[in-house]
């Protein structure tokens, strides 16, 4: 009983143990990488932080050098870039020559979203502690 009395003030101020922090990692990255291929921003902020974000516009730029770099190894052999302006501005699909662009992915919403958790991975473990803390302010609320 002396050892709880002891350590309640430590235990009430400290918030608890997630069991599975990975699982709300990957539920924030699935969920910000779809935002970024729709064309929205991702944005978050810390309880004591700074707001954070990662824009459409910055995710755009990471699209565009893999393009030029599949461009530069000479892996567009079917000249993709030339096929996909001719048919945007003849209003036809581009799709097709947009996934060859982009090349193979094992993703299984394909490479865009590859892309997008890739440039938003470093970003999940503040994100995800973030959402957390918003879920515990707004549990508060309700009390």
């Amino acid at each position: 009983m002396g050892y709880a009395l002891r350590n309640y003030d430590v235990w009430k101020t400290t918030l608890p143990v997630v069991a599975d922090d990975s699982q709300a990692q990957v539920a924030w990255l699935e969920s910000a990488a779809e935002q970024l291929v729709q064309g929205s921003d991702v944005v978050w902020k810390r309880r004591n932080g700074p707001q954070r974000r990662v824009s459409a516009d910055e995710f755009a730029t990471v699209v565009q050098n893999h393009l030029n770099q599949r461009q530069i190894d000479g892996e567009d052999e079917q000249d993709g870039f030339g096929r996909l302006v001719i048919d945007a501005m003849a209003g036809a699909p581009g799709k097709t020559h947009a996934q060859y662009l982009l090349g193979p992915t094992r993703h299984p919403l394909g490479k865009l979203h590859e892309l997008a958790e890739d440039l938003l991975r470093e970003f999940a473990p503040d994100a995800a502690a973030a959402q957390r803390e918003e879920d515990e302010d707004d549990a508060g609320g309700d009390a």
